[in-house]
């Protein structure tokens, strides 16, 4: 008797196996940028000004910018959610490394969707945008309204504002970098 329960116990196991595994494939998110292609959102960019740059442009403190474009944060169903961006810069007679407390939240914008319109909270709140150029990346401060604020690791009071109100900070353009420059 026993013998027999083993066996109607190993039948329903085995059969519950395959089950559980259709069930998994099912419920795994598909992954429609391999259908569509790499997201042209997602990435790594940079810029380092050289010396020669940098002495026809005495107002530009930024003398280097690396900005980073994370996966969207779903929130909702039917609502891929914000990009996440970070971006990092060095300044002139600055040594460390400053960047955005809180990051930043961007959204495809435009009839194309062909910029992203980004915001940052916390104590610096800001707002910028991102624009593709062909492979590079644009990051545009345009509006009076549009900052940028970076901090050198905790130490909100040493802050520094990119804004238009400095037009050698109105505009940006980066080029793509391998994803360690950008710790990913």
């Amino acid at each position: 008797m026993r013998l027999a329960w083993l066996g109607v116990l190993t039948f329903l196991l085995s059969s519950i196996a395959p089950l559980q595994a259709a069930r998994a494939a099912e419920d795994e998110p598909s992954d429609e940028s391999s259908e569509e292609g790499p997201d042209p959102w997602r990435g790594c960019w940079t810029r380092v000004y050289d010396a020669t740059h940098l002495a026809k442009h005495p107002k530009q403190a930024v003398t280097g910018l690396t900005l980073s474009i994370e996966t969207r944060e779903p929130s909702g169903d039917s609502d891929p959610g914000p990009y996440l961006a970070t971006l990092y810069g060095t300044f002139r007679g600055k040594p460390d490394i400053y960047a955005m407390p809180s990051g930043g939240r961007c959204v495809a914008t435009g009839a194309a969707k062909d910029q992203l319109s980004c915001v940052t909270d916390g104590f610096f709140v800001g707002k910028f945008e991102l624009a593709q150029a062909a492979k590079n990346m644009k990051i545009v401060l345009k509006g009076s309204d549009e900052q940028i604020g970076l901090v050198p690791g905790v130490d909100t009071a040493s802050f520094v504002i990119l804004s238009p109100d400095n037009p050698e900070h109105a505009l940006f353009v980066l080029s793509p970098a391998p994803a360690k420059t950008c710790g990913q």
